[in-house]
């Protein structure tokens, strides 16, 4: 059942592109003069251009090319879904707990319950191979957009253009890759307006280090998610091994912040989010509004209802099957987001001036306006034609309702590219492109803000593991392991735990490392709060979204909870000091 309903609801996505916003509420607004905001589109920027001046206005921080390098190459990407980093020089990697929570289940032998009582490899021997991982690390960025360009221009139709560009994309992918550990993949940027050859190097022997049980990496569980304050040790950490099976050398990692990061100090996410929808147009977004998310939403409900039947049923079965009701109730509340933010009409009046005004920034060029005024009416046309589609198939079979969508789905990323040509050569990289998993760097800063009639501090601690576990009654997903009930004397509940910050993020963003102007690790992101839910449609930074784990927080667990020294002291110093 769940590979099925999977598979249904990838088609939904690439037929409908779903957005994912929330409600920043239209009372007492004039709608007719809301305008649209700098930073709308975000501020995932790619290593491909970097906003050096705009960091030096805002920060009075200029990256040199030497910081940005290392940056780069102690990011990683990690499988195909989440991201990861270097810490230290003897390749000890980091990421989220419930990124590793596969893993995790893979390693585990007969008679242990690793998600229960966590793993901790207390010696080097000790760390476990999980078969199939691998890591990738962006070694090179290569433009070859006028390539790729010069290949779409000479097809004759949309169809022969498709192909054109398939197959130069797939020329070029060969072209860089060597063996099996030297991959390529060209990446659009801008829809078409930028391409780029992502080389990377593949590591496929990574083994399990540590990972708290689920009671603490996942503390809260799904009615925590998407909340702030916050109190959870989402982190795992594994080792990249080399061809000989010993600890892999690395030249670029991230060391680590002793003092973390205070408010208003700048700081950085480096990790690669995996898609947004900010530069659809309107009429785009209100088919997503009116069509996708009701239709997608109401499959999720479906599917979640018919699950948690299944768990009452078979209790036998809860433990196997939580992980994939948190996936779809996690969801659940994505689109429940999505359909109160697209009809959020001061979101949407942003959306309509910068399309305003980026219309006229064409109309007013004869050049521009030859090459790309149509575009807008040609988006708005197919998207009528895909609601008249849906009202005439939508009580019928979904079958056909699917292959009528289909056929206009090559027509409708064609216009996208010719959008996406418009948008960059109106703005060129002033504005991000959307995410396309591929490795980006977000700025931000940690600042508390007001919520529910009172303030979320910056920083939360440790007691706030212990408040929650007796205000809930010790319940799950409240309850707590007894290590945390009978602590160490040495572990400080009071040391910084998570935090809030105003960096830019979506999925495929777990996992990345919080970094200073330094290059130093202060934070691992982990998740965004209620107020994220604009991430795939608009970037707002009017109220803090990003949450991540303390650097100090992290160290303080390793060190004095789970008695695990010989990491901690390999994350002080950058590389392995005792075993």
């Amino acid at each position: 059942m769940k590979n099925n309903f999977k598979k249904l609801i990838l088609v939904l996505f690439v037929i409908l592109t779903p957005v994912y916003v929330y409600s920043q509420g239209t009372l007492g607004v004039n709608l007719d003069t809301v305008k649209a905001q700098k930073f709308d589109n975000g501020k995932m920027w790619t290593f491909d251009f970097p906003p050096l001046d705009y960091f030096q206005s805002a920060y009075g921080f200029r990256p040199t090319q030497e910081w940005l390098d290392n940056v780069r190459m102690s990011a990683l990407r990690f499988a195909d879904y989440c991201s990861a980093s270097f810490v230290s020089e003897d390749g000890l990697v980091m990421t989220n707990h419930h990124c590793g929570r596969e893993s995790v289940s893979q390693v585990q032998k007969k008679d242990e319950d690793l998600h229960k009582d966590g793993f901790v490899a207390m010696k080097i021997e000790d760390e476990r191979p999980v078969p199939g991982l691998f890591v990738e690390q962006l070694t090179k960025i290569v433009d070859v957009t006028k390539e790729i360009q010069a290949a779409i221009d000479k097809g004759k139709d949309i169809e022969e253009k498709d192909d054109f560009k398939y197959n130069k994309i797939k020329e070029i992918e060969n072209r860089y890759k060597e063996g099996k550990n030297i991959i390529c993949q060209v990446v659009t940027l801008y829809n078409g307006g930028v391409y780029s050859a992502y080389i990377y190097r593949k590591y496929t022997d990574v083994r399990l280090v540590f990972a708290p049980e689920d009671q603490a990496g996942f503390f809260g569980g799904d009615p925590d998610n998407f909340t702030y304050p916050r109190y959870n040790l989402d982190c795992t950490f594994f080792r990249v091994y080399d061809e000989n099976g010993a600890p892999l050398k690395v030249t670029n990692y991230f060391k680590w912040s002793n003092a973390g990061a205070e408010p208003g100090e700048p700081i950085f996410v480096v990790g690669n989010p995996g898609s947004t929808s900010r530069l659809l147009t309107v009429s785009q977004l209100e088919f997503k509004r009116d069509i996708s998310d009701p239709l997608i939403l109401n499959y999720i409900n479906n599917f979640v209802d018919s699950l948690r039947r299944v768990i009452a049923a078979n209790p036998d079965k809860e433990k196997e099957l939580n992980n994939t009701l948190f996936e779809y109730t996690n969801s659940q509340k994505v689109f429940v987001g999505t359909l109160k933010g697209l009809n959020d009409g001061v979101l949407m009046a942003r959306k309509k001036d910068f399309e305003k005004k980026f219309r006229a920034a064409v109309d007013g060029n004869s050049k521009l306006k030859a090459k790309y005024g149509n575009v807008w009416n040609d988006i708005s046309d197919l998207v009528k034609q895909k609601r008249e589609i849906y009202e005439k198939n939508k009580s019928g079979d979904f079958r056909t309702l699917y292959r009528k969508l289909q056929e206009l789905g090559a027509k409708e990323e064609y216009y996208n590219q010719i959008l996406g040509r418009a948008i960059y050569d109106v703005y060129g990289t002033s504005i991000p492109p959307d995410a396309t998993f591929t490795l980006r760097i977000s700025d931000g800063v940690i600042k508390q803000y007001n919520y529910n009639g009172t303030t979320a501090p910056a920083h939360t601690t440790f007691y706030g593991f212990l408040d929650r576990y007796f205000s809930f009654d010790k319940k799950d997903p409240w309850s707590l392991a007894e290590r945390w009930l009978k602590p160490p004397p040495e572990f400080d509940f009071g040391t910084p735990f998570n935090f809030i910050s105003t960096n830019d993020i979506i999925g495929g963003n777990s996992g990345s490392p919080m970094i200073n102007k330094n290059a130093e690790i202060v934070g691992l992101v982990f998740d965004g709060n209620i107020e994220s839910m604009p991430g795939e449609f608009i970037y707002t930074d009017e109220v803090p979204t990003t949450v991540s784990v303390d650097s100090r927080g992290l160290l303080e667990a390793i060190n004095d909870m789970y008695l695990l020294k010989r990491i901690g002291s390999e994350l002080i110093n950058g590389k392995i000091t005792n075993n």
